[in-house]
């Protein structure tokens, strides 16, 4: 599923640190083991719609709603640590807003964004924690097509040989 290495750097990038050690490391594990499992689970709903009701008698349905109650219960804690953390940074620095642009991280960014309103639309605390989200699923799917793609030119080296040469 997702290597330790995957989710250190996943978690650096989008949550501005890592989620793997620590008092919340087993919840987010779960998190992430469930959200795999339903990921890759077979939803036939979505292949006949007039079988959708099949998920709701088969548990997917309020599978799919605890994970995202979690996600949703452990990314308000992500932004609310970011928002106590600017605050306290900038009453340390006389009202100067947060931390420096060289510690900022993707959350840091997204609330100054949203406090600033220079975005051009209105970014919610909704949106901030789909945008994380995606952030790290795909920080992931992308992990996982290298790891594809490196195993594929290990199988075939004339075609490594090819790209090499080129």
């Amino acid at each position: 599923m997702f290597s330790t290495f995957n989710n250190d750097v996943s978690c650096r990038v989008a949550f501005g640190r890592k989620y793997c050690v620590g008092e919340n490391s087993k919840m987010f594990q779960e998190l992430l083991k469930e959200f795999m499992e339903l990921m890759v689970r077979v939803n036939i709903g979505d292949y006949i719609p007039w079988l959708a009701w099949w998920s709701s008698f088969n548990g997917l349905n309020a599978k799919l709603d605890k994970v995202a109650k979690g996600f949703d219960d452990f990314l308000d804690k992500v932004v609310q640590e970011h928002r106590d953390i600017g605050a306290s940074e900038s009453k340390k620095n006389n009202g100067i807003n947060g931390k420096n642009g060289d510690n900022k991280d993707f959350v840091d960014v997204l609330l100054s964004l949203q406090k600033e309103k220079v975005a051009g639309f209105a970014l919610d605390s909704l949106s901030i924690k789909a945008l994380i989200l995606d952030v790290f699923t795909g920080g992931n799917d992308t992990y996982a097509i290298l790891d594809w793609v490196m195993s594929e030119l290990l199988r075939h080296p004339r075609v490594m040989n090819k790209l090499q040469t080129k």
